[in-house]
Protein backbone atom coordinates (compact mmCIF):
# COMPACT_ATOMS: atom_id res chain seq x y z
CA UNK A 1 0.00 0.00 0.00
CA UNK A 2 1.47 3.39 -0.97
CA UNK A 3 1.22 6.66 0.99
CA UNK A 4 -1.79 7.88 -0.96
CA UNK A 5 -3.78 4.68 -0.46
CA UNK A 6 -2.93 4.72 3.25
CA UNK A 7 -4.11 8.33 3.55
CA UNK A 8 -7.38 7.56 1.81
CA UNK A 9 -8.06 4.46 3.90
CA UNK A 10 -7.28 5.81 7.34
CA UNK A 11 -8.50 8.86 9.15
CA UNK A 12 -6.06 11.64 8.30
CA UNK A 13 -4.58 13.49 11.20
CA UNK A 14 -4.23 16.84 9.49
CA UNK A 15 -3.30 19.68 11.80
CA UNK A 16 -2.67 23.36 11.31
CA UNK A 17 0.36 24.72 13.16
CA UNK A 18 1.05 28.46 13.23
CA UNK A 19 4.32 29.33 11.51
CA UNK A 20 6.76 30.87 13.97
CA UNK A 21 9.03 33.72 12.92
CA UNK A 22 12.05 31.39 13.26
CA UNK A 23 10.44 29.17 10.58
CA UNK A 24 10.17 31.98 8.05
CA UNK A 25 13.01 30.57 5.86
CA UNK A 26 11.18 27.22 5.64
CA UNK A 27 7.92 28.91 4.65
CA UNK A 28 9.81 31.07 2.16
CA UNK A 29 11.22 27.90 0.55
CA UNK A 30 7.72 26.40 0.32
CA UNK A 31 6.54 29.58 -1.40
CA UNK A 32 8.97 28.78 -4.23
CA UNK A 33 6.95 25.61 -4.93
CA UNK A 34 3.73 27.59 -4.64
CA UNK A 35 4.83 30.17 -7.19
CA UNK A 36 6.14 27.42 -9.47
CA UNK A 37 2.74 25.68 -9.32
CA UNK A 38 0.93 28.93 -10.08
CA UNK A 39 3.25 30.14 -12.85
CA UNK A 40 1.11 28.62 -15.65
CA UNK A 41 -1.78 30.83 -14.45
CA UNK A 42 0.13 33.96 -13.45
CA UNK A 43 2.86 33.76 -16.13
CA UNK A 44 5.31 34.86 -13.43
CA UNK A 45 8.97 34.73 -14.43
CA UNK A 46 12.00 33.79 -12.37
CA UNK A 47 14.22 36.57 -11.07
CA UNK A 48 17.94 36.87 -11.90
CA UNK A 49 18.79 34.33 -9.18
CA UNK A 50 16.48 31.69 -10.67
CA UNK A 51 13.88 32.12 -7.95
CA UNK A 52 10.35 33.44 -7.84
CA UNK A 53 9.72 36.70 -5.98
CA UNK A 54 8.15 35.59 -2.72
CA UNK A 55 8.45 38.22 -0.01
CA UNK A 56 6.60 37.09 3.11
CA UNK A 57 8.26 39.50 5.55
CA UNK A 58 4.98 41.35 6.11
CA UNK A 59 3.51 38.25 7.81
CA UNK A 60 5.62 39.14 10.86
CA UNK A 61 5.85 42.93 10.73
CA UNK A 62 3.18 43.69 13.30
CA UNK A 63 0.26 43.24 10.90
CA UNK A 64 -2.21 40.89 12.62
CA UNK A 65 -4.18 40.36 9.42
CA UNK A 66 -1.76 37.65 8.21
CA UNK A 67 -1.92 34.18 9.78
CA UNK A 68 0.36 31.57 8.18
CA UNK A 69 0.03 27.90 9.14
CA UNK A 70 1.92 24.77 8.24
CA UNK A 71 -0.31 21.88 7.23
CA UNK A 72 0.94 18.98 9.31
CA UNK A 73 0.23 15.34 8.60
CA UNK A 74 1.44 12.85 11.21
CA UNK A 75 4.04 15.37 12.40
CA UNK A 76 5.42 16.19 8.92
CA UNK A 77 4.87 19.30 6.83
CA UNK A 78 2.44 18.56 4.01
CA UNK A 79 2.03 22.18 2.88
CA UNK A 80 0.88 25.55 4.17
CA UNK A 81 -2.06 27.90 4.17
CA UNK A 82 -2.45 31.56 5.01
CA UNK A 83 -5.58 33.04 6.52
CA UNK A 84 -5.99 36.76 5.90
CA UNK A 85 -8.34 38.92 7.97
CA UNK A 86 -9.01 40.91 4.83
CA UNK A 87 -10.32 44.24 6.04
CA UNK A 88 -9.25 44.18 9.70
CA UNK A 89 -7.73 47.66 9.36
CA UNK A 90 -11.17 49.17 8.60
CA UNK A 91 -13.70 46.71 10.00
CA UNK A 92 -13.86 45.18 13.50
CA UNK A 93 -15.58 42.14 11.90
CA UNK A 94 -13.24 41.33 9.01
CA UNK A 95 -13.92 38.93 6.19
CA UNK A 96 -11.59 35.95 6.49
CA UNK A 97 -9.87 34.67 3.37
CA UNK A 98 -7.72 31.65 2.63
CA UNK A 99 -5.15 33.78 0.87
CA UNK A 100 -2.79 30.98 -0.12
CA UNK A 101 -2.96 27.19 0.09
CA UNK A 102 -0.28 24.80 -1.07
CA UNK A 103 -0.16 21.05 -0.57
CA UNK A 104 2.95 19.10 -1.54
CA UNK A 105 2.32 17.02 -4.69
CA UNK A 106 2.54 13.63 -2.96
CA UNK A 107 -0.38 14.62 -0.72
CA UNK A 108 -2.62 16.06 -3.40
CA UNK A 109 -5.89 14.28 -4.19
CA UNK A 110 -5.78 12.56 -0.80
CA UNK A 111 -8.05 14.94 1.12
CA UNK A 112 -5.20 16.72 2.93
CA UNK A 113 -5.91 20.11 1.32
CA UNK A 114 -9.63 19.89 1.94
CA UNK A 115 -9.11 18.81 5.55
CA UNK A 116 -6.67 21.69 6.10
CA UNK A 117 -9.06 24.24 4.59
CA UNK A 118 -11.94 22.95 6.68
CA UNK A 119 -9.81 23.12 9.84
CA UNK A 120 -8.99 26.73 8.99
CA UNK A 121 -12.69 27.51 8.51
CA UNK A 122 -13.42 25.97 11.92
CA UNK A 123 -10.71 28.06 13.65
CA UNK A 124 -12.60 31.33 13.28
CA UNK A 125 -16.24 32.33 13.62
CA UNK A 126 -16.35 34.73 10.69
CA UNK A 127 -17.62 35.60 7.26
CA UNK A 128 -15.43 33.89 4.68
CA UNK A 129 -14.53 34.58 1.04
CA UNK A 130 -12.35 32.29 -1.08
CA UNK A 131 -11.32 33.35 -4.59
CA UNK A 132 -9.82 31.54 -7.58
CA UNK A 133 -8.51 32.76 -10.93
CA UNK A 134 -10.93 31.90 -13.74
CA UNK A 135 -8.23 30.02 -15.67
CA UNK A 136 -7.39 27.75 -12.71
CA UNK A 137 -10.19 25.23 -13.17
CA UNK A 138 -8.59 22.70 -10.80
CA UNK A 139 -8.65 25.26 -7.96
CA UNK A 140 -12.26 26.20 -8.73
CA UNK A 141 -13.30 22.54 -8.52
CA UNK A 142 -11.27 21.97 -5.37
CA UNK A 143 -12.77 24.94 -3.52
CA UNK A 144 -16.33 24.22 -4.61
CA UNK A 145 -15.97 20.68 -3.24
CA UNK A 146 -14.14 21.62 0.00
CA UNK A 147 -16.49 24.50 0.82
CA UNK A 148 -19.53 22.50 -0.26
CA UNK A 149 -18.60 19.65 2.09
CA UNK A 150 -17.89 22.04 4.96
CA UNK A 151 -21.10 24.10 4.54
CA UNK A 152 -23.40 21.34 3.31
CA UNK A 153 -23.49 23.32 0.04
CA UNK A 154 -24.73 26.41 1.85
CA UNK A 155 -22.48 28.98 0.18
CA UNK A 156 -22.88 31.68 -2.43
CA UNK A 157 -20.66 31.91 -5.50
CA UNK A 158 -20.15 34.94 -7.70
CA UNK A 159 -17.95 35.69 -10.67
CA UNK A 160 -16.11 39.02 -10.76
CA UNK A 161 -15.42 39.83 -14.39
CA UNK A 162 -13.27 42.85 -13.47
CA UNK A 163 -10.73 40.65 -11.66
CA UNK A 164 -11.53 37.41 -13.52
CA UNK A 165 -12.13 35.42 -10.35
CA UNK A 166 -14.74 33.12 -8.88
CA UNK A 167 -15.52 33.85 -5.22
CA UNK A 168 -17.33 31.62 -2.76
CA UNK A 169 -18.81 33.25 0.37
CA UNK A 170 -20.18 31.68 3.54
CA UNK A 171 -20.24 32.21 7.29
CA UNK A 172 -19.10 30.18 10.29
CA UNK A 173 -20.69 32.56 12.79
CA UNK A 174 -23.71 30.47 13.76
Amino acid sequence: MNNIQALKEKSMEVELRPVAYAEKPLLSNLYQFYHYDFSPYTEEDLNEDGRFEANIDYFWQGDPRWNPYFIMLSGKIAGFLVVLFENLDTDPDPTHVIYDLMVLPKFRRTGVGSAAAQKAFALFKANWAVAQMENNTAAISFWRKAIGEFTNHSYRETYRKDIKKYIQRFSTKS
